[in-house]
């Protein structure tokens, strides 16, 4: 967004330096002659200027609207942008207040004896969640174990085997 103030500022800038020069002034003898600007008087010439300045302000005025218009869909598309991160990092939990983190408590479906590295969990609540590391553990059978899935700070999530207090990094996938 900054970038088209800049160019914005820039090209006004620009066409006013350009058009403090008198726009007759500016054009070569050729110019002139193949334009047939040579028979024009000198009230003509300032009328031609004023024209000449006048278009070249109009043209600043459009060019400064344009990229205003070119900023504020960039900073709406990069809105959206960040939008459909959140969107994809909260992967369908409800959504979270500012000050509250996202938790899932429930529990893991049928008998439970461990991970062994990208184990699949299918959860109570009809989720289904991978681990996304390699660990190993293996505990005696438990049935509809509880767990806690909430975000990890480096990003992610963790899910923690509440009876045991240890957790894996798992992704949703379902």
């Amino acid at each position: 967004m900054k970038r088209f103030k800049a160019i914005a500022l820039f090209l006004t800038l620009m066409v006013r330096l350009a058009a403090a020069d008198e726009f007759w002034q500016q054009l070569t003898p050729d110019e002139r002659a193949a334009a047939g600007l040579e028979q024009l008087t000198p009230e003509q010439r300032a009328v031609l200027d004023r024209l000449a300045a006048r278009y070249a302000k109009e043209g600043a005025r459009r060019a400064v609207e344009v990229a205003k218009e070119k900023a504020k869909e960039e900073g709406r598309a990069e809105a959206r942008a960040t939008a459909q991160e959140k969107k994809k990092a909260s992967i369908g939990l409800a959504p979270r207040e500012d000050d509250e983190t996202e938790v899932v408590r429930t529990h893991i479906q049928g008998d439970f004896h461990g991970w062994t590295g990208h184990t699949d969990f299918v959860l109570e609540n009809g989720q289904r969640w991978q681990q996304v590391d390699s660990d190993q553990r293996f505990f005696p059978k438990m049935v509809d174990p509880e767990v806690e899935i909430r975000p990890s700070r480096l990003g992610g999530w963790k899910m923690t085997l509440l009876s045991e207090g240890l957790w894996i990094r798992v992704k949703r996938i379902r």
